[in-house]
Parts: structure tokens; sequence; C-alpha cells
């Protein structure tokens, strides 16, 4: 594998790339994501090492861009959409636009848990949903790598164990869907970019965020954010994008090659969610965090107070796609 630092000017880099047709690089797979390659610390690391590894042996070579290499969510998006980069480990909104049956994956308290909203792609034409638009326009979602376990409650006030310990409570939100689904939940919420968040919580503007347990952990927001909720509200995806003319223009073989090889990344990375599952537990409490579960019932009705919220994240039709598909999966 070869490793291309941040340091390398991604204008410069991508001048070189458009210089090259796509059949002279059919051997290459670029690989751009927002973070670390690092596989003991990044989950969709995890995955690019099961990838890199299952091509072993094979044509392809994998060169990995890390850390917003080649710029932001965007920009890469629109590489993969014209073929400059083969693989893209994207953050999900980044295709709404395009796809706005996407959405779907990020409802709050819609999946169970993450079991439940694998055994939805695998079992059901959502996939095949998404990417109608999406492959029309030069990109196609071989499926979603979680970036940790499942959207839980931070605070710095108390124990969260039931809908109503959210009552009086401010949160940041990441936009106004967010901000629509915790006021359903009975706090405050109020939008808040990322790079001001540890401000806004140490001022008490906020009093903590929906994010994953691992978001605090990486950023040090333990020092203040002193309780935790796993509360399952939604899976914390993000979504593997191929170059749909690269994939084309790929041999039956090495279709099955790359078919297999993102597989064996899937895998890795439920295999890294599964050790980290405990990891961030053990890292909490190491911190002082207290660790909280919601009691029986409560999670049932902070579904029922969210739903009313997904209507206005989607139409009609593309909801009625997701709750047609789980109710088919749960009978």
């Amino acid at each position: 594998m070869r490793l291309l630092k941040k340091g390398v000017i991604a204008a410069g880099l991508l001048a070189c790339v458009a210089a090259t047709s796509v059949a002279a690089v059919a051997d290459e797979v670029k690989i751009a994501l927002n973070g670390v390659n690092d596989p003991q610390t990044n989950a969709e690391a995890a995955f690019i090492a099961g990838f890199t590894e299952a091509l072993e042996g094979t044509d392809f070579e994998v060169s990995v861009f890390p850390s917003g290499t080649l710029g932001s969510e965007r920009e890469r998006f629109d590489q993969v959409a014209q073929g400059l980069v083969e693989v893209n480990l994207a953050t999900v909104s980044t295709a709404f636009g395009m796809s706005p049956v996407l959405k779907g994956v990020l409802l709050p308290f819609m999946f169970e848990d993450n079991d439940e909203f694998d055994a939805l792609m695998a079992g059901s034409n959502l996939l095949d949903e998404i990417n109608g638009p999406l492959q029309e326009n030069g990109v196609q979602i071989a499926g979603f790598n979680y970036i940790g376990t499942s959207i839980g409650i931070h605070n710095t006030t108390r124990p969260i164990t039931r809908m109503s310990d959210l009552e009086g409570l401010r949160f940041r939100s990441l936009n106004a869907e967010q901000l629509a689904y915790q006021e359903a939940l009975g706090a405050t919420g109020t939008i808040v970019a990322w790079s001001e968040v540890a401000n806004a919580i140490q001022t008490g503007v906020a009093d903590g965020y929906f994010n994953p347990p691992n978001s605090a952990i990486r950023t040090g927001h333990t020092e203040f954010l002193v309780h935790f909720t796993q509360a399952n509200i939604s899976p914390s995806t993000r979504a593997v994008m191929l170059s749909e003319d690269w994939y084309q223009s790929l041999s039956d073989e090495q279709r099955t090659q790359i078919d297999g090889a993102v597989q064996a990344g899937f895998e890795a990375n439920r295999a890294w969610i599964d050790d980290w599952s405990e990891e961030v537990v053990r890292r909490h409490e190491d911190a002082g965090v207290t660790i909280s579960e919601l009691e029986p019932g409560e999670r049932d009705q902070m579904v029922e107070a969210t739903r009313s919220t997904w209507a206005d994240i989607m139409t009609p039709e593309d909801l009625t796609l997701y709750v047609e598909a789980l109710e088919q999966l749960r009978n």
C-alpha cells in the first residue's frame, strides 16, 4: 500500500490523475477518506486494511489519500463521480441532493441497532433505490461503514435513563432536522458548528450533544461531558462510494475481485466495531464518565415521540420504502 501524506497538494495531484485515461490506471485503486489511515484508531481505516489485504495477489494496487488530502467531502464526491478517484469513504449527507431516499439511513430511532440496519440493507432493495439516481451521475454506494457504535446522548448535567430526563437540557444540533427531533424528545437545541462545540458546552450555550460515544473520547470532551447514555438513536454510518464509470470499465474478473475486497472491508469494519464497543465503555469509565442505560420502554417512547419528524425529513413515498421494508424484516 502506498500512503500519500496530507501535505500533497490536491489540485496538482488531481491534474495529473485527470491527464491519465481511466483504462490506463484501471489497476490502481485510489481510496480517499476524511481521517487518518490508522486501523488501530479508525474504523474506516480498518475497512481499507481489509479491502487492501483481499486484493493482494491481484493486479490492483491500493493508494490511500487520508485526512482530506483530496479536499472536502463535496470535492471528493465530485472526484469519484468524475472517475478521478475510484473509492471514496464519505459522509452520507453529501449525496442527499442527488438521492433523497438516502436520508432514511440517518432517521432518528428508525433502526433498533446496527444489526437490524445491516439486515435491512442486505435483505431489501433499498440500496438499489438509493443507487438509481447516483449511478446515473457516476457514483454507486457499495454499502456502509460504521465509524463507531450507535449515536447516544452526551451531557454535562445528569444521567439520562428516561425521556423526561431530557427536559430542561439544551443540546448542540447538527442541523434543523436534528433540532426538530431533539425538541420532539422534550429537550431544546441550538445549531452549533462542530469547531465551536467545546466552547459552547463549556460556556453553557449547550449541555451536550447526540453523537457516537467515540466522539467525546476522540476530542477530549469527556473532561466536561461526564454522562453518556447509549440510546441507539441511529447508526454512525458513512458511505463507501465507488466510481461507476471505473467499476463498469473493469473486466468480469476484476469486478469480482473488487466486490470481494469491498466485502472483506465491511467484515473488517464490523470486527473493529465489535472490539471497539467494549473498549469505548472502558475508556469512558477511565475518564470518569457515568454510563447509563434507558429504562425498559423508554426508547419505545422516544421512537413514538420522534416519528412525526420523519415526514419532515423525507417525502411520504421515500419514507414508505423504509417503513415497509422494516415491517417485512421484523415480521
